[in-house]
């Protein structure tokens, strides 16, 4: 058990909102649950040394190369960020209470003294809340029990994966595969921090193939035969330079999110995608539950291009299937043309959905209150995916933040048609309980229409 963690189920019981202790930092709560533990400070995954488990992180921000101290540790504060910035991603996936965009939170929290983190109030008081000693295995426990009650939904249920250690726990759990599995959280990890390019230029190329297809093999085996997309590499240059040698290679961008990523990267790199490409035929020879996922697409032209690339790979198969990620609103024009090129699946991110449809950058605590995915644009752009998807025969599936944060939101998505919902693995049981919960109503609306279309004879 890492540290004194209170999950979700407990946090009523244990509040220190109730014990009105002192709070010393205020944040968004991106990851619900309460944990105590001695705060370190760290600017930079350099600064490690001796950190210990059970530790609460604070950083100014975390990035990939902070994903082994980030498992380390029982609750992670960062001073930037909103609720899909790497700390709220992997924090939620792996259970962690956090708190971002909490000012100048490496200042205030002090090396060494202990607090309660509060994931869900967005807070740090002063102090241990010590109901949360109690019972730190309560929730872990909830979960696996009603697996054996599950639900039965015709609208798929997936999980959005990054972190090989989780993989085993979660496959055990009601769920229909992984509908995300993150190239850019999980690879960190599986090369020790180092940037593939820095692997390469050292003669490591085999070791970088190797690896990865060990990471994603794992994964594979723990869902087998469920379906598991994987996400191709989607690094952003702000987050992959901070990877060991990664200055050496990645550009300086201002705006980063929208910037050197996704499949246009491909064709400016090809080199560097055949080996992720060869990585994953290894898997599929052994796993053909593993589909590739391509991020960020914004042309045709340079789909059509990272497609030839693969051709070249020899990775597109007979009967395999190929996802695409709807991020960018150009997609609602392009389907047609995605799926003349042999594209079989659309998963719709809604953070960079969101992201674009609105013009706000998701990283930044300061627009947070401009970021919602229930905007009537953003929710306009995917009820016309959705359809078009239908139209032309395509699956589709929503793997953003949204159906794990707002329950109307998943009930949207069944009555528009969706296949499938990808959720963090903390929403996997509610999720599959608002899902059955609105194909129980829909079916009971088109009953009664149809009972109010039939004319009984007047006895």
């Amino acid at each position: 058990m890492r540290g004194k963690r209170l999950t979700r189920q407990r946090v009523a019981a244990g509040s220190p909102r109730k014990r009105a202790r002192r709070e010393l930092v205020k944040g968004l709560g991106v990851s619900a649950g309460v944990a105590v533990g001695a705060v370190r400070v760290l600017h930079s995954p350099d600064e490690s040394a001796g950190f210990k488990e059970g530790e609460v992180l604070v950083a100014p921000m975390t990035a990939p190369d902070w994903m082994s101290l980030m498992q380390k540790a029982s609750a992670i504060v960062t001073e930037q960020g909103g609720a899909t910035s790497h700390a709220a991603i992997v924090s939620r996936e792996m259970g962690l209470p956090c708190v971002v965009g909490a000012g100048n939170a490496t200042e205030l929290l002090k090396d060494g003294i202990t607090v309660t983190v509060d994931g869900g109030a967005g807070a740090v008081y002063e102090g241990g809340d010590m109901g949360a000693e109690k019972e730190p295995e309560r929730a872990e426990f909830t979960e696996r029990e009603t697996r054996g009650a599950a639900l039965v939904t015709a609208t798929k249920l997936y999980v959005n994966l990054a972190v090989p250690d989780e993989a085993e726990r979660v496959a055990a759990l009601d769920v229909d595969g992984v509908g995300l599995l993150r190239a850019e959280f999980m690879l960190p990890v599986a090369l020790d921090g180092h940037h593939p390019r820095a692997m390469i230029e050292e003669g490591e190329t085999e070791q970088f193939i190797g690896k990865m297809a060990d990471s994603l093999r794992h994964f594979a085996a723990a869902f087998a035969p469920r379906p598991v997309i994987y996400r191709t590499m989607d690094f952003r240059s702000n987050e992959v330079r901070q990877l060991k040698g990664g200055d050496k290679y990645e550009p300086t961008e201002q705006n980063p999110m929208l910037g050197y990523r996704g499949v246009f990267r491909y064709t400016r790199e090809p080199d560097l995608f055949k080996l992720e490409l060869e990585a994953i035929k290894r898997v599929r020879d052994e796993f053909d539950n593993l589909q590739i996922m391509l991020p960020f697409v914004r042309t045709t032209w340079e789909l059509e291009e990272c497609l030839k690339i693969m051709d070249e790979a020899g990775t597109r198969s007979r009967g395999s299937q190929l996802w695409v990620m709807a991020e960018v609103p150009s997609i609602v024009h392009r389907l047609d043309n995605y799926a003349a090129l042999g594209v079989t699946g659309v998963s719709i991110g809604s953070n960079d959905l969101t992201q674009l449809m609105l013009g706000v950058d998701r990283d930044s605590e300061l627009c947070a209150p401009l970021f919602d995915e229930r905007d009537a644009a953003v929710l306009a752009a995917i009820e016309q995916i959705i359809a078009g998807c239908r139209h032309l025969g395509l699956t589709c599936s929503i793997c953003g933040q949204a159906p794990s944060r707002y329950p109307e939101y998943v009930e949207q998505l069944v009555r528009w048609g969706i296949d499938s919902i990808s959720v963090n693995p903390d929403a996997i049981n509610m999720s599959r309980r608002h899902i059955a919960a609105a194909e129980r109503k829909i079916e009971l609306e088109a009953a009664r229409s149809r009972s109010s279309d039939t004319v009984l004879p007047l006895a």
